[in-house]
């Protein structure tokens, strides 16, 4: 409530002041910097209803023709008048038009207005007023295609100041028209001013229409300048017959920048008559042109193409043929895919197309016995989760190489709805190499599906039943899961009297996914008839010890404690060192403390004395470390030969005296 009254009574007291015209005299007044005139007439200005307005821009017109007013106050009175101007003030604001510092601002009035009479006053003002300032008038004309000026602007077109006809030339170009066309189709500037006589050519060849717009383009892209590309692309909304014409000579031709334009004109353009131009004119090119303009023609999505660029799909250079590839996956639609499936090396590019049918033609493509292998691939590519039915019915294909690739196919694209049915194909095969496809697919749909732990139940279901190949996929795949099934499994391997299934079953805990794997791995790490089967567990277990998903620091600190205490090797003791990150607790303190006055382990044992130094008094739980071991560990960093890990010892030290 104090807020509202205090900007009624702010409103009341502007409202007073306009009133007694203090606002206006003091803007009369303003330099730039000094006081809040400016600030105060631009907010009484805003908080003015719009009928009011007249009182303020006669206000603001006394300012502007004010002999005595500042420079600064009518630059801010014409800022407001570029709000609120009306045809009367024009007068006021034309009588600055010819002051070096103040014409810009007048001109940003007059530009904005509708009224011919703006014209007139810039017009009047243009022949006396200097040459500095004849630019910007120039400009503002050529803004406000003020065509009653194209006379007067031509005069200026020759002026001895470069920059004075540069601003008239560029001014003609922008006002257009067929007077304006005139002039510059017969002006000859020197040579400095060629660019900007382009630039006017185009300009207003952008207002004329047919042969006249025409005629304009034709002159610039004679022209050895930067804009002849430009006036190609005028060409094609003018006369796109000729234009078309004119690009396949480009792209025939030597002209490498022309060339090169002409593509980036291909890609962009819409009009069908240039698609197939360019798709006629592909045959005629050498490769290295081909390959560009198939690609082009890609991007540009005309299925106008289509048919032409289906024709390289089979041309026997490698660039031609990618390119042709990647260009009908663009255009291509349902009815392209059986000719892209017939190419065994367009599997990309049929993953990369995006019609509506397109799925539907690939799974119709399985009938086809010359596609149903590379239809496969493709689905798979596109990960159509449509076409597991249909590959089911491949697994009793009669050939061979079909039921592997289908097998394969439903190993990347079935999910857990599919697994019993899965499972039971494949355990079902007699055919020791079928039974690895079968398997491996169902270890494949396991590895990948959301509830991995149910799919492993149905697969472990047939372990006993199985080939002894069988179950070390089963084996192998426990260690994604790391359910209590998947243990069980795990265990049964290795109470199965075969050696080689004992370090299957090691080899799994080793890559184990979750904790309740640590008991057995340590159990191992001690005591596993072998020793690289030892080795093999207590990396595992280190492995867990730091990566594990369900240990607090603690639990974490402690399995590296134990593990610290089996390893010899200095392989196992750096692991260890680069799973302490984990930790960060006064165990992990002591075990980089001993490995510190091993030169074996030095380097690494530097790297995490430094972070675990820091990480003690930066996390403020100095008193949860042993000051003796924390002292002890700071004064071996002192040796190191990095400067910032002896900085680092030097502060902990500091820390710890505190």
């Amino acid at each position: 409530m104090i807020k509202k009254y205090a900007v009624v009574l702010t409103l009341v007291g502007l409202a007073a002041r306009m009133s007694l015209g203090d606002v206006w005299q003091d803007l009369a007044k303003y330099q730039y910097g000094e006081g809040n005139a400016a600030d105060e007439a631009e907010q009484l200005l805003q908080k003015t209803p719009v009928a009011q307005h007249g009182a303020i821009e006669d206000a603001l017109i006394k300012v502007v023709s004010a002999r005595e007013a500042t420079p600064d106050g009518k630059a801010c009175a014409c800022r407001m008048l570029q709000q609120i101007g009306t045809e009367k003030c024009i007068p006021a604001v034309a009588g600055l038009l010819a002051d070096e510092v103040l014409s810009h601002y007048a001109r940003l009035v007059l530009e904005r207005m509708g009224s011919p009479q703006a014209d007139e006053a810039l017009r009047t003002a243009l022949d006396s007023a200097p040459d500095k300032v004849k630019i910007g008038i120039l400009g503002s004309l050529g803004a406000r295609r003020a065509v009653n000026a194209v006379k007067q602007i031509t005069k200026l077109a020759t002026h001895s100041d470069p920059a004075v006809a540069a601003a008239a030339i560029g001014a003609l170009g922008k006002i257009g028209g067929t007077s304006a066309a005139q002039i510059l189709r017969k002006l000859k500037p020197a040579e400095s001013l060629q660019p900007v006589h382009m630039m006017a050519l185009l300009d207003c060849a952008r207002s004329l229409k047919g042969s006249s717009a025409m005629e304009l383009y034709q002159l610039v892209l004679a022209s050895p300048t930067a804009y002849r590309l430009d006036a190609l692309s005028g060409m094609l909304g003018a006369d796109e017959k000729k234009a078309v014409a004119l690009m396949v000579d480009f792209i025939k031709g030597d002209d490498l920048q022309m060339n090169r334009g002409v593509l980036t004109l291909v890609g962009g353009g819409k009009s069908e008559r240039l698609t197939k131009a360019m798709a006629a004119v592909l045959a005629t090119l050498p490769d290295e042109k081909q390959a560009a303009l198939i690609t082009v023609l890609g991007v540009r999505g005309d299925r106008a193409a289509l048919g032409s660029l289906a024709g390289y799909l089979a041309s026997t250079n490698d660039r031609v043929r990618t390119a042709a590839l990647t260009a009908v996956s663009k255009i291509g639609d349902e009815g392209t895919v059986k000719l892209l499936l017939s190419d065994g090396a367009a599997t990309e590019s049929l993953a990369r197309m995006t019609g509506p049918g397109v799925n539907d033609a690939l799974i119709q493509a399985l009938e086809d016995n010359n596609l149903k292998t590379p239809a496969i691939r493709a689905l798979v590519a596109r990960n159509c989760s449509a076409a597991v039915p249909a590959l089911f019915k491949l697994l009793n294909d009669g050939v061979g190489d079909v039921r592997q690739a289908a097998w394969a196919g439903l190993g990347s694209l079935a999910t857990e709805d599919e697994m019993v049915p899965l499972a039971k194909a494949a355990f079902a095969l007699k055919d020791e190499g079928e039974l690895s496809w079968g398997v491996a697919a169902t270890r494949n749909a396991c590895a990948h599906a959301a509830d991995k732990a149910k799919c492993f139940e149905v697969v472990a279901a047939y372990y006993d039943g199985t080939t002894e190949a069988a179950k070390a996929v089963i084996v192998e795949l426990a260690a994604q899961v790391g359910s209590p099934t998947a243990m069980d499994v795990v265990k049964k391997a290795m109470k199965s009297g075969n050696k080689e299934m004992y370090r299957n079953a090691v080899r799994s805990l080793a890559e184990w996914c979750h904790e309740n794997a640590a008991d057995e791995l340590l159990d191992l790490a001690k005591s596993a008839p072998e020793e690289g089967e030892r080795i093999l567990a207590l990396r595992g277990y280190i492995r867990l010890a730091g990566n594990g998903p369900n240990l607090n620091p603690d639990q974490r600190g402690e399995m590296l404690k134990k593990a610290a205490e089996l390893a010899t090797r200095a392989d196992e003791k750096k692991q260890i060192i680069s799973a302490l990150e984990a930790a960060h607790n006064a165990v992990t303190l002591i075990i980089v403390n001993r490995y510190m006055d091993d030169p074996a382990l030095r380097d690494e044992a530097e790297q995490y004395a430094a972070t675990i130094l820091e990480h003690i008094f930066t996390d403020h739980r100095d008193k949860d470390f042993p000051a003796a071991e924390v002292k002890e560990l700071a004064n071996k960093l002192l040796t190191s030969k990095n400067q910032g890990f002896v900085d680092r010892a030097k502060k902990a030290l500091a820390d710890l005296n505190k």
